[in-house]
C-alpha cells in the first residue's frame, strides 16, 4: 500500500470555523485496485452482472457516484444483510453523500463486528486486511464527526497497532476537545518530530487550536502565523484554512487590520473543508462599519460553500445565519435578522469541528434574537404613527409582545452562560471563552443579567485578561453598566476612555459607547457633550439609539405649509425629544412635496426623506405623517442597497444548482481509498 495526504482544516474559533487544526487524513490506494478500469457512469440495468461487487460499488462512491454506489450496496445486503463489505459501502455513502453520521456509523458498526466475528480483530488474510483497515479508519473519522473523542482516540490507537504509518499529529485534535491540553501538545509534538509535511503541517495548525483553548492568545497567534508561513503565505498554493486560521489568532490580539489582510488572502485560496472566509470578513466588515462591502462578502457565502463536499457543506449552517443575523440587525431590518436568529437557535452546528463551547454559541443566537425583537418592536411603533387609533393600539400590542418574547430569549442567554466561567469569559472579547461574541452585541449583557452583576463579570475578566488593548474593551463595557446602573459620571469617565483607546477599526462598537456617553451627559444636563456624541454616533452607526430605544434630543427649523403637521408626527413618535438643543429636524413641506432631514450640531446631513404627495388624493394628514415615517427610516438605519429577495436569498436558498439532487448525492469527495 501507498499512502497520499489530505489537509482538512478542523476547527473553528471564527464565524467560520476556521481557527484550528487542519487535519491530515492519510489516504491510501490498495495496489491490486490500481489498474482496475474506472467505470464510465452507464446507468444500472435490472440484472447488476459483474459489477454487483462491493469493491467496484466503494469505488463509485469515492467518484462521488453515490447513488449508484447505494443501489449496488443495498442489493449485495438483500442477498446477504451480513455482507460486511456490502454495509460499510452503504456507511461510507450515509457518510460522505448524506452528511447522516449516525446512520454511517450504525452501518460501519454492523460491518465491523461481522469482520471481527468471522476473522477476529487481527485477520491475517490480506483481502479481509484491505477491509480491516478501511473500516478501523473510517471508524476513528466518523467518531470524530459524531463527537465521540474517547472512541476516536481508540480507533486510531487500534490503527496505530496494526498499520502504518500510525495516526501521530492528528490524536491532536480529540485531546484537546477533551482538554487534554498537555497530551494534545505531545501529540502535536511528535507529529512535527516525524519530519513528514502533512504531519508538520497538522501539528502548527493543531497547536494553533490548543493553545488558543489553553487561554495562551500570543502562542497560539505564534503558531498559527508559522503554520500559514509553511507553505509561504501562498494563496494559490495553500488551503483557506491556513490563512483564517491566523486571522481569527489575529482577531484574538486585536489586530484587525492584518486580520483583513489575511482574510482577503483566504478567499483567493483554495477551498477548505471547514470555514468560510467570505462569512469571516462580512463579520469584520460588520464591525467596522462597512455594511456595503460586509454585503458584498455574504453573497459570496452560499456559493463558497457549495464547492465543497456533501458532508462537510453544513457544518457552519448555524455560523452562517448569525452572521447574517447581525447583518440584518445592524441595517435596520428585525424580520430578517429575527428570521435567521431564530434558525440558529433552533438548529445549532455541529460541534465536532470547531472548538467553541456550545453554549456560548447559543448565548449569541439568543442575543441577537433578542435584539432583533426589540427592534422589530421600535419599528412597529415608528410605522404606526398618523395611522388610526385602532392601527396604533393594535401596534402596541404586537410590539408588547415582541418585548415578551425578546425577554424570553434573554433568559435564554442567561441561562446559556450560567456559571462564572462563562459568564466572566463572555466579556473576554477575542478569546475561546468568548466564542465567536461581536464586540458590539456584549453589551446587551448588561440589561440581560442587571448591572451589578455584569459590572462583578466585567470587572473579574478584566483581572484575568492580561492583553495589550483589552481594557478598552472593559471600559467599553463597564460604562454601560455604570449608565444603567444610575452613575452617569462614572459612565461618561469610562466611556471617553474607551473611545480614546479602541482601535479606530471597532467602529460599531464606538458607536454604541458614544451613544452611551451622549446619554450620560444628558442625564448630567451636558447638552454640548451630548450633542456632539449623538452626532458622532450618528454618523457610524445611526441604528444603535433605536436598538437602544433611546430618543434623541432634537430642536426643529421649518418651513412651509406643512412642516408643522410633519413636525407634529415627527415628536409623536418615540424616536425624537423635542428640546431646545440638540441635534436638528430640518422640515421643508407644503402640500405638493415634503422633505424632512435630521443634521448634526455642525450642519451635516446624517439623514433625508423626501417625499411627493400620490396622485391618488392623499390628504394633507396622511401625507405629513409618510414623510414623518419615511425620515424614520432614512435617519435611524444605514443606506444598504438589497431588495426582499435578495435578503431571502443570502443563505443560499434560492440557488438553483443543475440537478436538484448534486447537493446531496453527487458532488466526489477527495479518494479516500
Amino acid at each position: 500500500m501507498r499512502r497520499g495526504a489530505r489537509i482538512l482544516g478542523l476547527a473553528s474559533l471564527s464565524a467560520s470555523l476556521a481557527l484550528g487544526a487542519a487535519l491530515v487524513r492519510a489516504q491510501f490506494d490498495d495496489e491490486e485496485l490500481e489498474d482496475v478500469e474506472q467505470d464510465d457512469g452507464a446507468p444500472l440495468g435490472a440484472d447488476f452482472g459483474q459489477e454487483l461487487d462491493a469493491e467496484h460499488a466503494l469505488r463509485e462512491a469515492q467518484q462521488g457516484r453515490n447513488i449508484r454506489a447505494r443501489e449496488i450496496a443495498e442489493r449485495l445486503i438483500a442477498r446477504d444483510p451480513n455482507d460486511y463489505r456490502a454495509n460499510f459501502v452503504l456507511g461510507f455513502v450515509y457518510h460522505y453523500g448524506e452528511a447522516n453520521f449516525a446512520r454511517a456509523l450504525y452501518y460501519q458498526n454492523r460491518a465491523f463486528a461481522e469482520l471481527v466475528r468471522l476473522h477476529g480483530r487481527a485477520p491475517e488474510d490480506p483481502a479481509v486486511r484491505v477491509w480491516h483497515f478501511r473500516m478501523l479508519r473510517e471508524l476513528a473519522w466518523t467518531h470524530g464527526d459524531l463527537e465521540h473523542y474517547d472512541e476516536q482516540l481508540r480507533y486510531m490507537a487500534e490503527f496505530s497497532d496494526v498499520y502504518e504509518p500510525p495516526f501521530v499529529a492528528e490524536r491532536a485534535w480529540p485531546l484537546m476537545k477533551l482538554r487534554r491540553f498537555d497530551d494534545a501538545r505531545r501529540a502535536a509534538e511528535a507529529g512535527r518530530l516525524t519530519g513528514q509535511s502533512h504531519q508538520v503541517v497538522l501539528a502548527l495548525n493543531a497547536l494553533c487550536a490548543i493553545e488558543f483553548e489553553a487561554g495562551d492568545e500570543q502562542r497560539s497567534y505564534e503558531s498559527c502565523r508559522e503554520a500559514m508561513e509553511l507553505g509561504g503565505g501562498d494563496p494559490t498554493r495553500q488551503g483557506a484554512v491556513d490563512f483564517t486560521n491566523f486571522a481569527e489568532a489575529a482577531r484574538s490580539v486585536f489586530r484587525l487590520d492584518e486580520a483583513e489582510r489575511v482574510g482577503r488572502l483566504a478567499v483567493q485560496a483554495q477551498v477548505s473543508w471547514y470555514g468560510n472566509p467570505h462569512s469571516e470578513l462580512a463579520e469584520l466588515y460588520l464591525r467596522q462599519g462597512r455594511f456595503a462591502e460586509a454585503l458584498n462578502s455574504l453573497r459570496e457565502v452560499p456559493g463558497y460553500r457549495e464547492r465543497r463536499p456533501p458532508h462537510v457543506r453544513d457544518a457552519d449552517r448555524s455560523e452562517t445565519r448569525r452572521a447574517l443575523a447581525s447583518f440584518f440587525l445592524l441595517v435596520g431590518r428585525p424580520d430578517d435578522a429575527h428570521r435567521y436568529a431564530q434558525k440558529a437557535l433552533d438548529a445549532p452546528d455541529r460541534r465536532a469541528h470547531n472548538s467553541r463551547d456550545p453554549r456560548q454559541d447559543r448565548a449569541i443566537a439568543a442575543l441577537l434574537h433578542r435584539s432583533a425583537l426589540r427592534l422589530r418592536a421600535e419599528r412597529r411603533a415608528e410605522a404606526a404613527v398618523g395611522a388610526p387609533f385602532y392601527e396604533r393600539l393594535w401596534a402596541w400590542g404586537e410590539g408588547l409582545g415582541d418585548r415578551w418574547a425578546a425577554w424570553l430569549s434573554g433568559r435564554v442567554a442567561a441561562r446559556a452562560i450560567a456559571d462564572d466561567h462563562r459568564l466572566i469569559g463572555t466579556f473576554q472579547i477575542g478569546t475561546h471563552r468568548a466564542a465567536v461574541m461581536p464586540p458590539w452585541l456584549v453589551g446587551e449583557l448588561v440589561d440581560v443579567l442587571g448591572a451589578g452583576v455584569a459590572r462583578e463579570a466585567i470587572r473579574r475578566a478584566r483581572e484575568e485578561d492580561e492583553r495589550e488593548g483589552s481594557d478598552a474593551y472593559y471600559d467599553a463595557f463597564d460604562a454601560e453598566a455604570a449608565l444603567a446602573a444610575g452613575d452617569p459620571a462614572r459612565a461618561r469617565e469610562l466611556a471617553a476612555r474607551a473611545i480614546a483607546d479602541l482601535n479606530p477599526a471597532e467602529a460599531v462598537l464606538r458607536a454604541r459607547v458614544l451613544a452611551i456617553l451622549a446619554e450620560a451627559a444628558r442625564r448630567q444636563g451636558d447638552a454640548r457633550a451630548a450633542s456632539d456624541a449623538y452626532g458622532e454616533a450618528f454618523q457610524v452607526d445611526p441604528g444603535v439609539f433605536r436598538r437602544f430605544g433611546w430618543p434623541v434630543p432634537v430642536r426643529y427649523d421649518l418651513s412651509g405649509g406643512l412642516a408643522e403637521d410633519v413636525a407634529g408626527y415627527v415628536a409623536s413618535g418615540a424616536r425624537f425629544d423635542t428640546e431646545d438643543w440638540g441635534l436638528t429636524v430640518q422640515i421643508r413641506a407644503d402640500r405638493a412635496r415634503g422633505q424632512a432631514c435630521l443634521l448634526d450640531p455642525g450642519g451635516s446631513v446624517l439623514g433625508c426623506a423626501e417625499a411627493t404627495a400620490s396622485a391618488e388624493g392623499e390628504d394633507a394628514d396622511a401625507f405629513a405623517a409618510r414623510v414623518a415615517r419615511e425620515l424614520f427610516d432614512a435617519a435611524f438605519a444605514p443606506r444598504v442597497a438589497l431588495s426582499q429577495a435578495d435578503a431571502n436569498g443570502l443563505d443560499g436558498s434560492n440557488r438553483v444548482s443543475r440537478d436538484p439532487l448534486r447537493t446531496m448525492f453527487d458532488h466526489a469527495p477527495p479518494p479516500r481509498d
